[in-house]
């Protein structure tokens, strides 16, 4: 499953790959996307892995969270435009 989740407390490049490094570390998470504009995370995931999970792994990497609200799944355009 991939999912779409605002990540809290990144600051700079070095912040983005400690919580890329961090979220790519968990069991069950095979990609994981880090952007710092804005700051969000694209993580492709086994449904098994919790939204507790992937901040713990945060926390312990560093002053960082997952937002407030619910995941999202990013949009898929076909054709590479916006009118898909």
């Amino acid at each position: 499953m991939k999912q779409k989740f605002k990540i809290n407390g990144m600051s700079c490049g070095s912040c983005k790959q400690t919580v890329e490094k961090a979220l790519q570390g968990i069991e069950g998470v095979t990609s994981a996307q880090v952007s710092m504009s804005p700051p969000e995370a694209i993580i492709e995931k086994a449904d098994s892995v919790t939204i507790k999970q992937l901040n713990s792994a945060l926390s312990k990497a560093g002053n960082y969270s997952i937002g407030e609200g619910e995941p999202t799944t990013p949009s898929k355009n076909k054709g590479g435009c916006c009118c898909g």
